[in-house]
């Protein structure tokens, strides 16, 4: 009898159950029914800050005897320009990816650092003081692997792991003062990186979905990593960072339209309209 009453128990409850199991099933980003061509374009505007380190200290350059010289510097990040523009190409089987992206951009750095030394040699003492300021463009040509994790109907968190390869094209190097020894170094005119990216994104429309996202460097290839992706100007090392918001064009095939983004409180009254309740 007790198997049997819950035979009756589970065989009444599955319809409903089934039925709040569907209601919550989220909608694809990119519809997976064919109704979406897995190629379309992307463009992705943006900003570059180059994040310098929180703290200043003293570090001894040079001791020599009765030489002794030491200074401290101090960097600060500027605020440069990104644009770009790709291609992406959706995955048959999205559990691992959602998407591949392979584009071009224009990317600006821009930075500055100020420095104060001292000689002590003997029972002199000598106070030196400076600054100095750069701006790099390059072309950028990168590829990304891209994954969703949604978090509401038609919104999402956009994880990205990628790999950059950037061409200096010009460049500004300006410096007030000379330091008595100098300890700088430049990125090269090539410049290889793996960069990871986070976002969070929105589908606007059928066709659009929009994700605000921050990038940066956590290893170089070329020049030689020096702490998790930074790159050094003068005497001091930064860390790239872009800010970019890109728009993602979906494409629909033939005979199919993207279905566009809908509220899920529509989809509960549509349900109680309709009669289906548990």
């Amino acid at each position: 009898m007790r198997a049997l009453l819950l035979l009756i128990l589970v065989s009444t409850s599955l319809p409903g159950w089934s039925q709040r199991l569907m209601q919550r099933k989220r909608p694809d980003i990119i519809p997976l029914e064919g109704q979406a061509r897995r190629g379309g374009f992307y463009v992705s505007p943006g900003a570059t800050f180059t994040l310098p380190r929180g703290k200043n200290s003293e570090e001894e350059v040079l001791r020599n005897e009765d030489t002794v010289y030491t200074s401290t510097y101090d960097p600060d990040g500027r605020l440069g320009i990104h644009l770009e523009a790709g291609y992406y190409y959706t995955t048959r089987d999205p559990v691992i990816l959602d998407y591949w992206d392979v584009g071009l951009a224009y990317k600006n750095l821009r930075g500055s650092e100020a420095y104060e030394s001292v000689l002590v040699r003997g029972d002199s003492t000598g106070s030196y003081a400076g600054e100095g300021t750069f701006a790099e463009r390059f072309v950028t040509l990168q590829v990304n692997a891209n994954k969703f994790i949604q978090t509401r109907d038609y919104q999402f968190v956009q994880l990205s792991l990628g790999a950059n390869a950037d061409y200096r094209i010009s460049n500004d190097i300006a410096q007030g003062g000379q330091p008595i020894v100098i300890q700088q170094d430049f990125p090269p005119d090539l410049i290889g990186q793996l960069h990871f990216k986070v976002g969070y994104g929105f589908k606007l429309t059928g066709n659009l979905l929009l994700i605000p996202a921050m990038e940066t460097p956590i290893f170089s290839i070329v020049p030689e990593d020096q702490g998790l992706g930074q790159l050094q100007w003068f005497s001091s090392r930064y860390r790239p960072l872009i800010l970019s918001v890109r728009f993602m064009f979906l494409r629909a095939r033939k005979g199919f339209k993207c279905p566009p983004p809908i509220k899920h409180n529509g989809l509960e009254k549509q349900y109680k309209q309709d009669g289906y309740h548990n």
